[in-house]
C-alpha cells in the first residue's frame, strides 16, 4: 500500500452499500409486483436469480483479483492506482447520472413495472430469474470494478473492515426493505445515492490523477494558499484541481437544468 493512500474503511463500505442497496430495491420492487399481480408463487424465481447473480459477481471478483495481482508484478502500483481510479470515476459518474434521472418516484416505479410486465408477458418463469440475475450481477460487476480502483490504496485489514461494515448495514436495510417494501422514500433514496456516488467519483478522480503525478506520468504544478484535503481526494495542483472544478461545474449545470425541467413540467400539469 502506498504511503499517500486517501481511501478509508468508510469508502470501502460505501461502495458495497451503494451497489447493494440498488440491487435490493430492484428485487423488492419485483417481489412487490408479483404480490400485487397475484403471482406470489413466482417469487422463488426472483430469489434464485438474485442468488445466481451474486454468485456470478463473486466469481468475477476472484478472476479480477487474480488478473490484478498479475498486473502488480509488472506495473508500478502508483500507475495502476491512477488508471483504475480514473476508470472507476468515469463509471461512477455515468451511474450517478442514471440515478439522478430515476430520482422521481413515478419514473422509478414505471421503469421497474415495465421490466416486470415484459417478464410476465413472456409467460416463462425463467424470465423472473433472469431479470433478478441481471439486476444483481450488474451491481456486483460494478462493485468489483470500483474496488479495483480502491483496493490498492487500502490495507487488507481496512478493506476487510469496510466490506464487513457495508455488509452489516446492508443486511439491516435488507430486512427493512423486505418488511416495508416500496413504502420507503424512494426519491430521497436515489438523491442520497447520487450524492454518495458524486463524492466517491470526485475522490477517485483527484486521487487517481495524484497517483499518476506520483508515478511521474503527469506534471505537478502546485497552487499556493490552498490546503490539501485527502479525505475527498483534493490536492492543490492545477493538474488535479482543474478537472475536479470542471466536474463540479458540470454537476451544478445538470442540477439546475433538471430543476428547471421539473418546474416547467409542474407548470404544464397545472
Amino acid at each position: 500500500m502506498s504511503d499517500y493512500s486517501d481511501y478509508t474503511v468508510l469508502d470501502a463500505a460505501s461502495i458495497l452499500l451503494r451497489e447493494g442497496l440498488e440491487a435490493l430495491l430492484v428485487l423488492v420492487a419485483l417481489l412487490a409486483f408479483l404480490s400485487k399481480s397475484g403471482q406470489s408463487a413466482q417469487k422463488r424465481w426472483v430469489w434464485l436469480g438474485g442468488a445466481l447473480g451474486l454468485l456470478a459477481a463473486l466469481l468475477l471478483g476472484l478472476l479480477v483479483n487474480f488478473f490484478f495481482q498479475q498486473l502488480l508484478t509488472s506495473t508500478r502500483q502508483e500507475v495502476l492506482e491512477g488508471i483504475t481510479g480514473l476508470l472507476a470515476a468515469g463509471l461512477l459518474f455515468s451511474v450517478s447520472f442514471w440515478l439522478h434521472r430515476r430520482a422521481a418516484v413515478v419514473s422509478w416505479q414505471a421503469f421497474v413495472q415495465e421490466q416486470a410486465r415484459v417478464a410476465m408477458a413472456g409467460g416463462r418463469v425463467f424470465s423472473w430469474a433472469f431479470l433478478a440475475f441481471v439486476a444483481v450481477f450488474r451491481e456486483g460487476a460494478e462493485t468489483v470494478l470500483f474496488y479495483v480502483g480502491l483496493a490498492p490504496s487500502l490495507s487488507a485489514t481496512d478493506f476487510g473492515l469496510g466490506l464487513g461494515l457495508g455488509s452489516l448495514i446492508l443486511a439491516v436495510v435488507a430486512v427493512l426493505l423486505l418488511q416495508l417494501g416500496m413504502k420507503l422514500p424512494i426519491q430521497a433514496f436515489f438523491r442520497g445515492l447520487s450524492l454518495l456516488i458524486f463524492y466517491l467519483g470526485f475522490k477517485f478522480l483527484g486521487s487517481g490523477l495524484h497517483a499518476l503525478q506520483m508515478a511521474g506520468w503527469l506534471p505537478s504544478t502546485p497552487v499556493s494558499g490552498i490546503p490539501k484535503l485527502r479525505w475527498i481526494g483534493f490536492y492543490p495542483t492545477w493538474q488535479t484541481m482543474l478537472p475536479q472544478l470542471l466536474l463540479l461545474g458540470v454537476a451544478v449545470a445538470v442540477g439546475l437544468w433538471q430543476r428547471l425541467q421539473a418546474e416547467s413540467a409542474r407548470k404544464v400539469s397545472h
